[in-house]
């Protein structure tokens, strides 16, 4: 295309860009990259090449990820000179809009040829319509294809291929998440849309209609609590209700009050990242409007798919929907008050649905017709809406009505049993549910499995089996049982309930690792369950070593002082509490402002013992407690913060053996205070093989110019601590220590193993563990006890100890107090200035 065409389209005296010249090429080819708002957001790849700029319009722009292959519309050439270009081009003019560059470089053939120059090598491949190149940008580098689309409609389509290298990538790529914060483009598409917006509500004809029903413009929530559904067992027919598919996905609100758009959970959680196809998508809506739905993924029959949302971080390419089925504000409007229907028709009008976001449309009167369609089409259930219900924010209310097409509830996995025959991995899966705080059995399950889902759940167990049953009374098996740590929920479906309340046919449908096991109880007014667990409630063995202490300025009740903890060493409760008081010192500094996960032992190190996150209702008023969001749970969770000595014994009062934090403090929940590097041996590998696999590490902090501060694990291993001083991000730090394990596996590869999955992973290997550093995660506190025999405790170190022959069992309750106080706080440091990390990073490259 000659420069005619580029001329001929634009007006230079209202434009800036540049007037059309061609310029011979020079030894270095160069390119550019320029992100341009115009009628739609796009992307301009320009290639230097005979002159001029050979140009495609790529609309989803560039990738990384070799998976994705972007449209590529080739258009007019452009001057050498455009490739410099950034700014405004006037309205009426071709174009108009906003241009800035994205990246830019120099690029080269990847196949030379001798006797030929890079640019002649290049028009070459251009007449064969398959170009193939290496990009030296600041944001793309390495191997690329551009190749035209054969047989295809349009004349000027291209796809635009990231190839396997260095560079490549496998997660989902979006380059406006790689586009500069101050990017005038985002500056200008946020005014444009926002005077669109302030249009009012133009296209709507209903709105005039319900104009004196509308609230006026009050200000909205920060979080809206959507209205909920009550369960009925069967469908009906009634013309006062509609009907609506029952989705089988996360709900969500979504707000668009603002420029920027907010996704979150119905408890509050941001699902604007996660969900980034269906935020990008709600930034193309015309007003200013609060939605509710259902995010739902669709599998290869187009069915939703339930298990297949939850994978979404490992399958960029899942088709995602946001079915939208009810509105709650509309340009400045609240429209709860309006009804049911009056809310679905200014939706529909008001929406702009494309291939990500869709009306979820409804039909009335004929709810037993739907059901029955919905049972056909395999779907979840219905969900039937009184035609006059305002909408009412955080109710339950009988005005809207699920109804499932199958029984399912929630158990906990306690188990499974051996396979037989040709089944592989487990032959079911042993079920229970808690009351009263204990677990009794509820069924087992060896139906609903995949040979990919048995291996998936099989391995997701295993870190979890465990010589003891979580049951009071532990159920009879058809077969060996291996009993595992209550952490997994199951949702399971059935044709009923005996009299036991043990499921008929349960059949597994996922795994809901949204739910927390704690959460997971019978209904405490069930007699036949209670007849149970009385059977199951033999007197405990008490103590009359009840003491009221004093502590700062509280008095607290410390129970069962001489219950034994540790049985091999006749260290009891008393002991443990008494411990702790006299390295309060120390430390409390490593737990103040930090969510506690508490992991009880009531009954010592040997009695069953569970996790516990939620502070119950019997918690003192005087202890601090923060409410946080769980992602897991989808809901608030509300942690202990363990900031003085009253607080420490009341928690060693319920149990709480070990001490476990997260590393980020509540007021910077998303920035660790450390980057941890575990060192997690197997059964196989010597404490030995751990400590020359620790002095690896120092070598490598060493070559990164940064301090590194080792302590035992109290158990097999060695925990590294790198002071961040919450300047950076949980995904910033994990990738750091994914790069520094790297480095350490490379000096030590038949020693030391960077896989996570213990199903794959080399049995004689020690594994470098990055990934505990993720928010919510915690790790035995430093100077906490730890539950094992011995009542090791996990114990800072000085370099100079870290050689052959040192032992975890080391430092225990008897000595750790007089070490502490020869050594002082050797792990004040962490807590400190954290490190530079770019330059860390630059010393290591």
């Amino acid at each position: 295309m000659p420069l005619e065409d580029y001329n001929n389209k634009r007006n230079f005296k209202e434009t800036s860009e540049p007037q059309g010249k061609e310029k011979p090429s020079g030894t270095e080819l160069k390119f550019v990259i320029q992100r341009h708002a115009a009628s739609r957001l796009h992307y301009d790849f320009r290639l230097e090449m005979d002159g001029v700029l050979k140009s495609w319009a790529v609309p989803k722009g560039p990738s990384l990820n070799p998976a994705d292959k972007r449209l590529a519309m080739m258009v007019e050439d452009h001057p050498y000179s455009y490739r410099t270009f950034e700014g405004s081009i006037p309205k009426g003019n071709y174009g108009a809009g906003e241009v800035e560059i994205w990246d830019e470089g120099t690029y080269e053939p990847i196949e030379k040829v001798k006797g030929k120059t890079d640019d002649l090598v290049m028009r070459a491949e251009l007449h064969k319509q398959s170009l193939k190149f290496i990009l030296h940008g600041k944001k793309l580098k390495g191997e690329f294809a551009l190749v035209k689309i054969k047989n295809s409609k349009d004349e000027n389509a291209w796809l635009l291929i990231k190839h396997k290298d260095k560079y490549a990538v496998g997660e989902d790529y979006d380059a406006e998440e790689h586009t500069a914060k101050n990017s005038k483009v985002t500056a200008y598409l946020k005014e444009k849309s926002s005077k669109k917006k302030n249009d009012s509500s133009k296209g709507i004809k209903h709105f005039r209609n319900y104009a004196p029903a509308l609230s006026g413009a009050t200000k909205l929530a920060e979080f809206i609590q959507p209205m909920l559904c009550k369960v009925v067992e069967k469908p009906f027919d009634d013309s006062e209700w509609a009907f609506e598919i029952k989705w089988d996905g996360y709900r969500a609100i979504a707000d668009l009050s603002k420029d920027d758009v907010r996704l979150y959970s119905r408890n509050g959680i941001n699902f604007s990242k996660k969900f980034k196809k269906v935020t990008n998508s709600l930034n193309l809506q015309e007003h200013q409007m609060v939605l509710d739905g259902e995010i739902v993924a669709y599998d290869d029959k187009g069915k939703p798919n339930f298990q297949w949302l939850q994978q979404i971080a490992d399958n960029p390419k899942l088709v995602i929907v946001y079915q939208v089925f009810d509105l709650l504000w509309l340009n400045g409007h609240s429209t709860e008050n309006l009804s049911y229907l009056q809310r679905k028709e200014l939706l529909k009008e008001a929406l702009v649905e494309n291939e990500i976001i869709k009306f979820s449309d409804h039909i009335l009167e004929k709810g037993k017709d739907f059901f029955q369609a919905a049972s056909d089409m395999g779907l979840e259930g219905i969900i039937a809406k009184k035609t006059v219900s305002i909408y009412r924010e955080h109710v339950r209310s009988s005005e809207w009505l699920k109804i499932k097409i199958h029984k399912s509830d929630e158990a906990v996995i306690c188990g499974f049993t051996e396979p037989k025959g040709s089944r592989k991995k487990f032959g079911a899966l042993i079920l229970g549910k808690y009351l009263n705080n204990e677990m009794v059995f509820c069924g087992h399950t060896g139906s609903g499995f995949s040979d990919k889902s048995l291996v998936e759940i099989y391995e997701k167990l295993q870190p979890l089996v465990t010589e003891k049953s979580a049951f009071k009374i532990t159920p009879k098996t058809n077969a060996k049982a291996t009993w595992v740590k209550p952490e997994l929920v199951a949702e399971i479906k059935f044709t009923e309930l005996t009299k036991d309340h043990i499921y008929r046919h349960p059949i597994f449908l996922r795994l809901r690792e949204d739910i927390e096991p704690n959460n997971v109880v019978f209904n405490d007014n069930d007699p036949s369950k209670k007849e149970i667990m009385k059977k199951a409630n033999p007197t405990k063995r008490t103590s009359k070593e009840d003491v009221v202490k004093k502590i700062g300025k509280q008095e607290l009740k410390l129970t069962n002082q001489n219950k034994i903890y540790f049985p091999d060493d006749d260290i009891t409760k008393g002991d443990v509490i008494e411990f702790y008081q006299s390295i309060s010192k120390y430390i409390l500094p490593h737990l103040k402002a930090r969510p506690q996960s508490m992991n009880r032992f009531p009954n010592g190190i040997k009695g069953l013992s569970f996790f516990q996150k939620d502070a119950s209702d019997e918690t003192p008023d005087w202890i601090e407690t923060q409410k946080v969001f769980s992602e897991s749970s989808d809901k608030y969770i509300n942690y202990i913060i363990c900031n003085d000595k009253a607080t420490l014994a009341y928690l060693n009062n319920l149990g709480c053996i070990e001490l476990n934090v997260w590393t980020s403090k509540i007021q910077t929940a998303d920035n660790p205070d450390y980057l941890v590097l575990d060192l997690d041996p197997s059964e196989k590998n010597s404490f030995d093989d751990v400590i020359e696999t620790a002095l690896a590490v120092k070598e490598v902090l060493d070559l990164a110019g940064i301090e590194g501060y080792p302590k035992t694990s109290g158990s097999s291993g060695i925990h590294i601590y790198i002071p961040m001083n919450a300047k950076y991000t949980y995904e910033q730090v994990k990738d750091f220590g994914h790069l520094l394990m790297q480095l350490v596996q490379q000096k030590l590869p038949e020693l030391t193993t960077l896989e996570r999955s213990l199903q794959k992973r080399d049995k004689d290997k020690i594994y470098l563990d990055y990934l505990q550093n993720r928010r919510g995660q915690t790790l035995a506190c430093v100077y906490s006890l730890r539950p094992k025999k011995g009542a090791p405790v996990s114990m800072p170190l000085e370099w100079a100890e870290v050689k052959r022959g040192l032992q975890p069992t080391d430092f225990n309750i008897y000595n750790a107090l007089n070490r502490i106080t020869e050594k002082g706080d050797l792990f004040k440091p962490t807590l400190g200035k954290g490190i530079d990390m770019l330059k860390a990073i630059k010393k290591l490259s």
